[in-house]
């Protein structure tokens, strides 16, 4: 063969590679996590915050409490494997609401292990959310460069993957650095997996507890697929720190054991591999060992992470929007253009990181509100994937941080100055855009029935999550007539959620006895969610009757129904100025 031909066998070969990387992308889930630490936000609690975005498969819609429980000595404790949909598991050892139903079958796990005697009450998704103790974690899968296949699958010899390691920290640890220590341990002892390509075969939490510290953490399986490799950074506590699919650990000073801590693998695997030059170095860059280089494959894919780094960041940071480049994407090979953390120019509130899970770029050269992929009614939400039969065209759209195919996002709090059950993550249903944040307390034992739809096959009007996914995609009929009405009333419905839940959390701070102050805050924040939801569908029946057949309706009276029409600028983009067109070609009739 000649080196012409191989050469282009080459690159076609890399081109079908960078295709499936990219449609593996197009259908994988891809969160982004914010940390925030103690002196950088605006009450001193530690924030984490998350954008749970599901990629084609459904999600259980479910948010599940998991209560404490006491085991007999000599248990085990089953893990399961990973499973996207409704149900995410069935098992009676994960509370009544995972308790098997009609005609489910208990969920077989991959296999178990030693059992404690007492495990704490968390609030669970597709990971461990929080638990009693003000323990918080935020995920965000990352590329590695290496793979594991679970226990059963293909050889595969791994038993932990990370939501099931988050849910066993959940139920063990108090601390983050107990979290952190447990699941790198878990991870080495019995094998991690995460997804089956490099893309995606890491991943990364930012854990949050009630000593007021903040962390970041990643696992990756070991070359041979049988254990896993880790490591963790604390966050100054004047800092905050965002997660976009890609590890964020870069420099460390192994002997700087306050600050970092690893898997007694790390740079052993790394120098057997190559991928480090020797063991004696004091440090050691985890992203640039660890990281998987995308942009071999396709220079657009370091912008993927990239982006949502450099605009949490500017967002933050007037200094650094000033200076940063926006074009550099986040890449081992390029990961020192970016901070691991930043200090924020004033205290970060929750308005403020509801806002920021809410962007889509607006106000910056990225916005997805104008162009015309925007449409003429500024719509920010770009639809991923090719029409099947069609040929897949190289490029993408800006990958904003509120995505269309978000399922749940989180602001959780932790705070040494609470008491641990007044810990709160306040949760919000469907794409961040359109959500209201309700607040879900730690030591709230259940939650009403509008969130427990687990369902996206199943449209229900008894669902919270089915109310602000219909309007969120009511809106795409004419995203900016409505979009301030829906504006109006996710503001007024975040004050009133707010004052609420001051006046929930300063009766329960009162109340000395735990379990009476768990059953105020769990009534208190049940009708928050009831009456959010009736609300919702409420404003759901105003948008259809005000916002339909592309015409604007406010009243019975003459001038009440007006259509807006289109604006110039794409008009004249769509060939409105062009019309009548000329004669065509003549049409030849059998």
């Amino acid at each position: 063969m000649s080196s012409t031909k191989a050469s282009e066998l080459m690159a076609v070969s890399l081109l079908l590679l960078a295709a499936a990387l990219l449609a593996s992308r197009e259908v994988s889930a891809k969160c982004t996590a914010i940390g925030v630490g103690r002196n950088a936000s605006f009450d001193g609690s530690v924030m984490l915050a998350h954008t749970d975005d599901a990629g084609d498969g459904t999600s259980d819609l479910r948010l599940v409490r998991v209560p404490s429980m006491d085991w007999p000595e000599g248990s085990k404790r089953p893990v399961y494997p990973v499973r996207n949909g409704y149900p995410r598991i069935v098992s009676a050892s994960r509370g009544g609401e995972y308790a098997p139903r009609k005609n489910q079958v208990e969920t077989e796990p991959l296999g178990f292990i030693p059992q404690v005697s007492h495990t704490y009450a968390y609030w669970d998704q597709d990971y461990g959310l929080m638990n009693e103790h003000q323990l918080a974690v935020a995920e965000s899968t990352c590329g590695a460069r290496t793979v594991a296949k679970p226990l059963g699958q293909d050889g595969g010899q791994a038993l932990l993957d990370i939501g099931e390691l988050s849910k066993i920290a959940m139920e063990r640890c108090k601390t983050a650095r107990c979290a952190i220590h447990l699941m790198g341990s878990l991870g080495v002892e019995h094998g991690f997996y995460a997804e089956a390509i490099r893309e995606d075969s890491g991943e990364a939490l930012i854990l949050a507890d009630a000593l007021d510290e903040l962390w970041v953490f990643h696992i990756l399986p070991t070359p041979d697929g049988s254990s896993a490799v880790w490591a963790a950074q604390r966050v100054r506590d004047d800092h905050a720190v965002v997660i976009a699919n890609d590890f964020v650990i870069q420099e460390m000073d192994l002997n700087d054991t306050d600050t970092f801590l690893f898997s007694d693998n790390m740079v052993d695997v790394a120098v057997a591999q190559g991928w480090h030059n020797s063991t004696t170095e004091e440090t050691f860059n985890f992203f640039a060992t660890f990281g998987f280089e995308k942009k071999k494959y396709d220079p657009v894919m370091g912008l993927y992470s990239g982006r949502r780094m450099w605009r949490v960041f500017s967002l933050i940071n007037a200094e650094y929007s000033e200076t940063a480049d926006p074009y550099v994407g986040f890449t081992p090979s390029t990961c020192e253009s970016y901070p691991f953390s930043l200090a924020p120019d004033e205290a970060i509130s929750l308005e403020g990181l509801f806002a920021i899970l809410s962007d889509h770029y607006e106000g910056t050269e990225f916005d997805l509100t104008r162009g015309l992929a925007a449409g003429p009614f500024g719509n920010p939400n770009r639809f991923e994937g090719h029409q099947k039969g069609t040929k897949r065209l190289p490029g993408g759209f800006e990958r904003p941080i509120s995505i269309y195919r978000g399922t749940f996002s989180f602001v959780t709090q932790s705070s040494s100055s609470l008491p641990d059950g007044v810990g709160v993550a306040w949760y919000g249903q469907d794409q961040p855009a359109g959500s209201v944040w309700v607040p879900v307390y730690a030591s709230q034992t259940k939650v009403p029935a509008e969130f427990l739809w687990g369902k996206q096959s199943e449209f229900s009007r008894a669902s919270t999550w089915w109310a602000f996914n219909f309007v969120n995609n009511w809106m795409q009929l004419g995203y900016n007539k409505m979009l301030g009405d829906v504006q109006d009333a996710r503001a007024k419905a975040q004050a009133e959620i707010f004052s609420v839940h001051e006046k929930i959390v300063a009766v329960a701070k009162r109340v000395p006895v735990k379990s009476l102050a768990s059953y105020i805050l769990t009534r208190g924040s049940s009708k928050i969610i009831t009456e959010l939801t009736v609300s919702w569908w409420s404003l759901s029946e105003k948008l259809i009757a005000k916002f339909s057949n592309g015409l604007i309706t406010t009243g019975e009276e003459p001038g009440m129904r007006v259509g807006q029409g289109y604006p110039n600028w794409w008009l004249k983009a769509v060939g409105y100025t062009a019309w009548p067109p000329g004669p065509g070609p003549a049409v030849v009739t059998a």
